[in-house]
């Protein structure tokens, strides 16, 4: 019997092509999401800058550039201009210290005006100048890189007398009314403390002690005849915010616990003379724990700074009732993280003193934040005003 010849199987070539499809059209997708992060980035892209150019997007950045050189012309402001590979324009300028401000301020309004947004990237402190880098972008684009140098003027001349004071407190003649700032979360990077002595002011640093760079920059302060305080980490009210008891005072830490935080933040801080809280919204509203950091603080001969991080804290009433030298936050520099709202601020700061008799501002040591302060030097040295350590103004 005769067997039958089976008929060969001819394979489908759909599921291949599909498969193909498949692959390319992922691959496809993945190379345009990649090339459009590029454009939004302000890098050289081919699809989105040769293939689909969106000129929408440039229209902006041309206008503002056009408004930008006529307003520098116009001030007879000298600069230099160039355009990189990724379509980025870059913009040199070195002016005088007077100068700065005004342009810095037109550059926000001219930037506002044609619908974009920039940011103060980068501040680098020399001896004879501050070099601020803007970033500007339109529609999420990077266009413009703007380097501002700002040139210092000379230091006055050290009057007789002041051979044993340091720069910031020989700028600095006694007055009536007395300002203070506090530069809180210094450690969380290495050499703030050299960026704070540039200032010029007699500013005190708020030093996180279990931060890397904590014992580094404490004693930078120190030698720079800055004050550093202890920045006691506390509860927040957000469960999420806060560390385990290793490095927060929490609600319900023991005196024992409290002491052991203190005696290692004191260590890695050991110049401090006292401290104010780092977040705490919760712990400094809650009197009775509050109570027991304050006895541990007493009991070492500390003051205590009060950052009022929330309405309802009691910290500070209660520091005054149980004898403990202490003061309370009237401002924050940068709850607004720009140089426009901590400039304000800092004026705010100084209509409170005119009220009070003294006033105490906390900020951070943002690029902003530092930049508003170098910028403020001239204007607060004209007010009838003294900028003294926080420790000068405790009650």
């Amino acid at each position: 019997m005769k067997s039958k010849k089976r008929k060969p199987v001819k394979p489908n070539p759909k599921p291949v092509v599909i498969s193909f499809l498949s692959f390319a059209l992922v691959a496809l997708a993945i190379v345009v999401a990649l090339e459009f992060l590029d454009h939004r980035a302000g890098r050289e892209s081919f699809i989105f800058g040769k293939l689909i150019p969106l000129a929408a997007r440039t229209a902006s950045g041309e206008h503002f550039q056009g408004d930008w050189t006529a307003m520098l012309s116009a001030r007879k402001v000298p600069f230099e201009r160039f355009r990189d590979r990724e379509g980025v324009d870059h913009f040199k300028i070195e002016l005088a210290e007077p100068q700065y401000l005004a342009v810095a301020q037109e550059l926000g309004k001219l930037v506002e005006k044609n619908g974009g947004s920039h940011s103060l990237s980068e501040v680098q402190g020399m001896k004879e100048r501050v070099v601020y880098l803007y970033q500007v972008r339109f529609h999420g684009r990077l266009t413009h890189l703007i380097l501002l140098s700002k040139r210092l003027a000379p230091a006055a001349a050290p009057r007789p007398g002041d051979a044993g004071a340091t720069p910031a407190s020989r700028a600095w003649p006694a007055k009536t009314l007395r300002l203070a700032f506090v530069i809180d979360d210094i450690g969380y990077a290495d050499l703030v403390s050299d960026r704070l002595r540039e200032l010029g002011l007699p500013l005190t640093g708020a030093v996180i002690p279990a931060a890397p760079y904590a014992r580094s920059e404490a004693q930078r302060l120190h030698e720079y005849g800055l004050e550093g305080i202890i920045h006691m980490p506390m509860q927040p009210r957000d469960p999420a915010n806060h560390a385990p008891r290793g490095q927060f005072i929490l609600l319900d830490s023991s005196r024992a616990e409290i002491d052991a935080l203190l005696s290692e933040a004191m260590a890695a801080v050991p110049h401090a003379r006292g401290l104010n809280n780092h977040m705490g919204s919760l712990l400094t509203s809650e009197p009775g724990a509050m109570r027991r950091v304050l006895e541990a603080v007493k009991a070492r001969g500390l003051f205590f700074v009060d950052s009022k991080t929330i309405p309802a804290t009691v910290a500070y009433d209660l520091a005054r009732e149980m004898g403990i030298r202490t003061v309370r936050r009237d401002v924050f520099l940068d709850d607004v993280q720009t140089y426009e709202h901590a400039s304000a601020q800092i004026r705010r700061l100084v209509e409170i003193a005119r009220q009070r008799g003294r006033a105490l501002a906390i900020g951070h040591p943002f690029p902003s934040t530092l930049a508003a302060l170098r910028d403020a030097v001239p204007w607060l040295k004209k007010q009838k005003v003294e900028i003294v350590p926080v420790s000068q103004i405790l009650e």
